[in-house]
């Protein structure tokens, strides 16, 4: 573990004989053995089995002078890439300058928040109550840990009668030195020294409705706009009404061992569910708190009487120093804060890094380039922007190859969330798509792509998820390519309207071929789970299903198409239990070609259905086209309906040959 100390005179202070002192560590410890740092690291080494190399730097000039402190001055420091800063400051601020230091602290901190970092603001050892103020209101808005030495504003503490000189004497002696190292160590003990959170930057809104903690510390809840109801129309020329519209949220920190999550209701409530229900999280519910054990990395929604407003939770994987060094390697990278940077075009090489805690208002485009990347913790947002402004969506790619996304947070799209055409070699890792609520907001549609890998991913959006289409792009030669070799696994998907694991409508390829959804959890699914829709001319073939959860609640209810503005949604009664497979064929509005292809040898492998009590089986649909067009050489191998193996009703038209249920 590498730890990075800034400090005063307290944490380091060199020898000056004329006061008395002639130690070179904390002032006024008896020995360098004896000064907090010291004590800490031993704490840490004995007690937590760590390896602990450090570094310490006196900032007694930041101190005097923040507002003029030239903060390049630790970029050497920063470089280094500590796993813990412990920010130990605030003494020699004159009274003139407190409020520059309440300004320049804050700068301080982003300086430093590389991904992974855990930094532990400390408080005034002297009682100051502006001073501790300002560090306590850092530490709330960048998501740092506060560690508060007002227990220690005693002499007791101080090292009177062992010096002279009285301002030597008024530091902390041994006891004092081995008390603030407690303190610290006891705030690492509260996060456990293996999670952390990421820095929340105001003037985000956070949420009232849930108070969230990770151990002992909370985390910020985000706010995210998301489709109150299955209410849609095709696109009108105009974005759709607020009004269709509701509140979610959302939790984001990152992990490297089992978490203890404490959500705290601002309402009473008479049913909590975390999903995916496959992972089996039991909910301890007391009043109006909830607790449970997040055992392994992954996202998580965590539902209160039902569906709407629910808390989602993203717990990331610990950082790595590859992660590191993506960061460090960046062509344009965005630090924690708030970012308005439009179009951001990556061209040949190039990568974008957006790290925990900044907002980066815009999209990001790149056209006929290679060996390109988007990385970080942070959140790419268009929710400034009407579909009039950016019509392409957040991430739009085409003819690019060799591509990497991973990490980032997605949040209200203007249109398709990430379209990638005729792309080849693709790798997206761990993405959160979240606050999708407008007119066809699809998750990822990949058109006329190769070789494409999507794992560990969330998404949620109003139209279809994950989406494989053929379309005509106005580029011939490109437009022909196969839809192959393409692998999405160990995902959590929820669809607001129409289909999880889409295939098509549009389907302008030779052929669709070499293609495997495994161990995925659809949590909502609104118009068919497992969806193929062939409009057009491929052949759809070697397709594999497997070990796919599809949950049903009963508080879903069908979609419905809006015909005119004055239109208003009225629910069914009754809740909706959409097919969990469905294949047709057909050709309409959505079809460019004209001629029908064909679809065969799709096989279904383990395939779980979780329905609420009283909720019927969803049933299974194939339809060919007609006697030249059809569906055929289908396998269902393994369905289970809430546990127990069962065989599903197979609904089949005249141009379906017979399913093969094993």
């Amino acid at each position: 573990m590498k730890i990075l100390y800034l400090g005063n005179s307290i944490t380091l202070h060199g020898i000056n004989h004329d006061i008395g002192w002639h130690g070179e560590w904390g002032m006024a410890a008896s020995a360098a053995e004896k000064d907090y740092v010291h004590c800490l690291n031993r704490m840490i080494e004995e007690k937590e089995q760590v390896s602990v190399e450090y570094k310490v730097l006196n900032i007694a000039d930041f101190e005097r002078a923040p507002d003029t402190y030239d903060l390049e001055n630790l970029a050497e420091l920063r470089d280094w890439a500590p796993d813990v800063l412990i920010l130990r400051i605030c003494e020699n601020t004159p009274e003139e300058k407190v409020d520059a230091f309440g300004e320049a602290f804050p700068k301080l901190i982003r300086y430093f928040q590389i991904p992974g970092i855990r930094i532990y603001a400390v408080g005034p050892f002297w009682k100051h109550d502006r001073k501790e103020a300002y560090i306590l209101q850092t530490g709330d808005m960048l998501g740092v840990t506060y560690v508060s030495l007002e227990h220690l504003h005693s002499k007791d503490y101080q090292a009177i009668g062992l010096f002279e000189h009285p301002g030597v004497a008024g530091h902390p002696s041994d006891k004092g030195m081995q008390a603030i190292a407690d303190a610290i160590f006891d705030a690492m003990q509260k996060t456990k020294l293996s999670a952390w959170l990421y820095p929340f930057v105001k003037p985000e809104p956070t949420s009232t409705r849930y108070r969230v903690q990770v151990g002992q510390i909370e985390v910020p809840c985000y706010v995210c706009r998301v489709s109150a109801m299955p209410f849609n129309r095709v696109w009108p020329g105009k974005q759709r009404p607020i009004e269709q519209t509701e509140l979610a949220y959302f939790v984001n920190f990152a992990a490297a061992s089992p978490q203890e999550v404490t959500v705290t209701m601002s309402r009473d409530f008479s049913e909590a569910v975390i999903r995916p229900l496959s992972k089996k999280i039991p909910l301890k519910i007391d009043g109006r708190k909830i607790t449970f054990t997040l055992t392994e990395v992954g996202q998580y929604s965590l539902e209160i009487d039902g569906r709407h407003g629910n808390l989602h939770i993203f717990a990331d994987p610990a950082e790595t120093e590859n992660d590191r060094e993506k960061r460090k390697n960046a062509t344009y990278y965005y630090g924690p804060g708030i970012h308005n940077a439009g179009v951001i075009t990556l061209h040949e090489g190039e990568s974008l890094y957006i790290a925990e805690g900044a907002v980066v208002h815009g999209m990001v485009s790149a056209s006929d380039c290679s060996n390109i990347g988007i990385y970080g913790r942070g959140i790419l947002d268009q929710s400034r922007y009407e579909r009039e402004t950016y019509q392409s969506g957040i991430i739009r790619m085409t003819r690019c190859r060799n591509i990497v996304i991973e990490d980032i947070i997605l949040r209200d799209s203007s249109a398709w969330t990430m379209t990638l055409l005729n792309c080849d070699g693709v790798e997206c890792r761990n993405l959160k798509a979240i606050g999708m609520w407008r007119y066809n907001a699809d998750g990822f549609d990949f058109c006329n792509c190769r070789n494409v890998h999507v794992t560990d991913c969330f998404l949620r959006n109003f139209d279809d998820v994950i989406v494989l289409k053929g379309l005509r792009t106005g580029t011939p030669s490109a437009e022909l390519w196969n839809l192959e070799n393409i692998l999405v696994e160990n995902c959590v998907l929820w669809c607001d309207w129409g289909g999880a694991l889409e295939i098509g409508a549009e389907t302008v390829a030779d052929e669709y071929k070499n293609i495997t959804f495994r161990n995925i959890d659809i949590i909502r699914n609104d118009s068919g789970g497992l969806r193929i829709q062939s409009g057009d001319r491929a052949e759809v073939h070697d397709v594999l299903y497997e070990d796919i959860r599809v949950e049903y609640s009963k508080y879903d209810r069908a979609s419905v198409y809006q015909q005119s503005d004055d239109m208003v949604y009225a629910p069914p009664e009754a809740y909706h239990v959409p097919d969990a497979i469905c294949v047709w064929m057909y050709c309409n509005m959505w079809t460019k070609d004209g001629i029908l292809g064909h679809v065969h040898d799709i096989t279904y492998r383990n395939i779980q259905v979780l329905t609420d009590d009283g909720m019927p089986m969803p049933v299974c649909s194939f339809r060919g086209a007609d006697g030249e067009h059809r569906v055929e050489n289908i396998t269902i191998d393994g369905f289970f309906w809430n546990g127990v193996p069962v065989v599903p009703e197979v609904r089949t038209n005249e141009f379906a040959g017979a399913v093969d249920v094993k």
